[in-house]
């Protein structure tokens, strides 16, 4: 079948700004032509550029006690003096599962915090590193809207996620 018949008798040829044809080799573009062309270039990128933010910022929602060592993670963090959250990505770094024996060996032995009622210790510790190079630690049991974006381990390595975070 002949490319008249599907409608494809041009070809854009970017170096040159120019359509080729059959019949005629040196046409050139119309403006309409153009604009078209650009509103289409910018259409495709704007998409692209959300599909990449929506990724690296919404993700799909996870959780922090099933974290997996290498993940990035983006969550909440509340704090358990003040009780304000503050949002971090991280990338996963160990994860630590306590047991009852363990957790009230600690309470024996630990001084942190020893006078406080309210104080109770978390069964899953996460070991995470941010993206400005901090090591930290996070209890999952702390953490609220946790999300696992897709594109957040390109944008940890790329150092877009400091940029960002």
């Amino acid at each position: 079948m002949s490319p008249l018949l599907w409608g494809l008798d041009k070809v854009f040829s970017c170096g040159m700004l120019v359509l080729l044809s059959e019949g005629f080799p040196n046409e050139r573009v119309f403006m309409n032509d153009m604009m078209m062309f650009t509103v289409f270039a910018g259409g495709v990128v704007a998409g692209l550029l959300a599909f990449a933010l929506f990724h690296i910022y919404r993700g799909v929602h996870d959780s922090l006690t099933n974290a997996r060592i290498g993940g990035v993670y983006n969550f909440e963090y509340v704090q358990p003096v003040t009780g304000e959250p503050e949002r971090f990505m991280a990338k996963v770094l160990e994860v630590h599962r306590f047991s009852d024996d363990w957790i009230a060996r600690l309470n024996r032995t630990s001084r942190y915090r020893r006078n406080d009622d309210n104080f109770q210790r978390s069964r899953h510790l996460v070991t995470a590193q941010t993206p400005d190079g901090k090591i930290r630690n996070f209890y999952a049991e702390r953490t609220r809207n946790v999300r696992r974006p897709l594109l957040g381990g390109v944008a940890f390595k790329s150092g877009l996620a400091s940029l960002l975070f």
